[in-house]
């Protein structure tokens, strides 16, 4: 093609596109009646067409706003033409969340036992998305640092996306800036409450969830058909102007805001007014959402409660047993009925039913449906049934699981209640203890190094490598220590005569350095052998990580004892943990919670009446959106005379 043809070409796309990418016109505005306009001053030999060409304005809507000067073109006349009329191509389709929202990141600051995968599955991202704004959380994250967590319609994907509050944001605010409502709001955040909405915390918001009801009505609207310019004659008032025009003063007055009084020559916008019938899509307002015992009503709706009900008059409680003929169920059930004997005044009427855990899902659901409970505790142990998860969600039922470690359900099922800290939050919470009251030591790894030690993998490299020594089972007394010095000796075995040979070994170093802190960290399972190795846990200075323990010296752990003889003339079997007590203290825990919130967690947990037995219950929500956990531990300080130091953590 030649380079005039080019040319040629290029000019006729710009003559035909230009109106569509037109900058805005350089032309003074003016409003009326709440409406802005641009005008044009008609100049000699100008028209209509060529008016709305230059500036890129639709002819016939430019004919319709000024319908007088169609006839005669007077210069020093005015043509009106609406602002945001000029470049309309097309009726705008209806914007979805997903086109008007802003999706702000979130700062995440990490939490003990979190981890990168925990932090996906909350906030419902893929892991690679976290790796590619914190490439350094491949290899662990720690507790106090910061993830940012973008957001964007890619990573939303048309579920939720996550809003932090901020200052004078509400329930009814939020709700109509996403184009949802205070129930769906509450239903994604089962920890909100109108009473608990703060600033910092974050929410969860559904996209596109639709929940807004909108009708179509014809209704009646005025609006501008036409404006004309009056030039004002002498002698001219409003009143006058008025009756030549056939506008009300008022009308003429609110279309010319800045003229005060009307002089002669002046120029006057006359807006013609007509009544039209509109189709109007109203959003459907629930009135309840608009006042606090609404808001209150919908919240009881959401949560299946009745806030109006300070204590409950009968608490239901079923007892799922994994195995009802094995040793741990039987055992924790009667704990549980040990609390019940002990409640048996109370003002609330308590419902007890143990269902067998062994049958099929259906079988299961059916008995619980039947019986209605406002409590469900579980003792699985391992595999914790993901449908009673789903059957406490589906109903508004707190599901308290009592002894899975390894569950994580309760991350983000907000009926979960995880009794037990999980691993990971436990062997962090442990560590940083650890370190914070002897990281001045020196640290002695004793034996083979187990790879599954969740504690060793954290502890050790809080120390300094310097001060990191091992050594062999065999070798631990011949380890060169001196009264100067002060020692940790980390012990790897778990077998009970390799544990015989390590405090063999820590009392042969203590007879070396007779004034020099020494002392022990052992595994978990050592608490099972207190029993027989006690005393010398004791001259060895042995501490022991626990999540729960049992003094059966203790003044109540005699008590229970006795009543526990009384009941089911023996003694309880020797287990750790010990089943007996996690019954008596979940019942004493849950019972009075329950009855005292009326049957709604979200307001929170009484404590027992009294110490606890071996389980300390200090409930935490995940999130709130999520379920609840127990971040309390133990490391038991074994000294000497035979005492035990229970030293809680959380």
């Amino acid at each position: 093609m030649k380079k005039q043809s080019w040319i040629l070409l290029l000019l006729v796309i710009a003559a035909f596109t230009l109106p569509l990418f037109a900058a805005e016109p350089k032309l003074p505005k003016v409003e009326i009646l709440g409406k802005e306009y641009y005008y044009h001053e008609i100049k000699k030999g100008e028209s209509l067409y060529g008016i709305a060409k230059q500036y890129g304005w639709d002819l016939n809507e430019l004919v319709r706003l000024n319908p007088n000067t169609t006839s005669e073109m007077e210069k020093g006349a005015r043509l009106y033409y609406p602002i945001g009329k000029e470049t309309v191509v097309a009726e705008p389709e209806e914007t979805s969340i997903e086109d008007s929202v802003s999706y702000e990141p979130i700062s995440h600051v990490v939490k003990k036992g979190e981890t990168v995968y925990s932090i996906s599955r909350q906030y419902n991202i893929p892991l690679e998305t976290i790796y590619a704004s914190h490439p350094q959380a491949k290899y662990g994250i720690k507790a106090g640092e910061t993830i940012v967590i973008q957001q964007s319609p890619q990573t939303v994907n048309g579920k939720y996306l996550f809003y932090v509050i901020k200052s004078g944001d509400t329930l009814y605010s939020l709700a109509k800036k996403y184009k949802t409502t205070i129930e769906d709001i509450l239903k994604a955040n089962p920890g909100v409450s109108q009473n608990n909405f703060r600033i910092g915390d974050t929410v969860r918001i559904a996209v596109n969830s639709n929940s807004q009801r909108t009708h179509t009505e014809l209704v009646e609207e005025e609006r501008v058909a036409s404006i004309d310019s009056y030039k004002v004659k002498k002698d001219d008032t409003w009143k006058s102007i008025a009756k030549n025009t056939g506008v009300t003063e008022e009308v003429l007055k609110n279309a010319n805001e800045d003229v005060r009084s009307p002089k002669k020559n002046e120029v006057i916008n006359v807006p013609v007014i007509e009544t039209v019938q509109v189709e109007k899509q109203t959003v459907d307002v629930d009135p309840r959402e608009l006042e606090s015992g609404g808001i209150e009503e919908i919240y009881d709706s959401v949560h299946n409660v009745n806030s109006e009900v300070k204590v409950l008059e009968e608490v239901k409680i079923a007892l799922l047993s994994d195995e009802p003929t094995s040793k741990k169920d039987l055992e924790f059930a009667r704990g549980f009925l040990i609390a019940l004997e002990g409640m048996k005044d109370s003002p609330y009427k308590i419902n007890f039913k143990i269902i067998d855990g062994r049958g099929s899902t259906e079988s299961v659901i059916n008995n619980l449906d039947d019986f209605e409970p406002n409590l469900i505790v579980a003792t699985a142990d391992k595999a914790f049934p993901a449908f009673l998860a789903d059957y406490g969600n589906t109903n508004n039922v707190e599901i308290v699981n009592v002894f899975d470690v390894k569950n994580e359900l309760y991350e983000d099922n907000p009926s979960m209640v995880q009794l037990l800290p999980s691993s990971a939050y436990f062997n962090e919470q442990i560590a940083d203890r650890i370190y914070e009251e002897y990281g001045d030591r020196e640290l002695i790894l004793v034996g083979r190094a187990d790879e599954n030690d969740g504690i060793a993998e954290l502890l050790i490299p809080k120390f300094d490598s310097s001060k990191v020594k091992k050594v062999s089972l065999s070798a631990l007394s011949d380890y060169t220590v001196t009264d100067n010095g002060s020692y940790l000796i980390y012990a790897y075995p778990s077998k009970k005569e390799e544990v015989s040979d390590v405090m063999r070994g820590v009392v042969n170093l203590k007879e070396n350095a007779v004034v020099a802190p020494i002392n022990v960290i052992g595994r978990q399972s050592w608490v099972t052998f207190i029993e027989t190795l006690g005393d010398k846990f004791s001259e060895a200075g042995v501490i022991i990580p626990a999540r729960l323990w049992l003094d059966s010296d203790s003044r109540e752990g005699k008590r229970f004892n006795e009543q526990y003889a009384k009941m089911f003339d023996g003694t309880p079997i020797k287990s750790f943990p010990n089943f007996a007590a996690s019954g008596y203290d979940v019942a004493k825990y849950f019972i009075p919670s329950t009855a005292k919130n009326g049957g709604d967690f979200n307001k929170g947990f009484s404590n027992i009446d009294g110490e606890s037995l071996q389980t300390d219950i200090r409930l935490q929500r995940v999130n709130n959106w999520g379920g609840f956990f127990n971040p309390s531990g133990y490391l038991l300080k074994f000294r000497p005379g035979g005492y035990v130091d229970k030293d809680l953590i959380r």
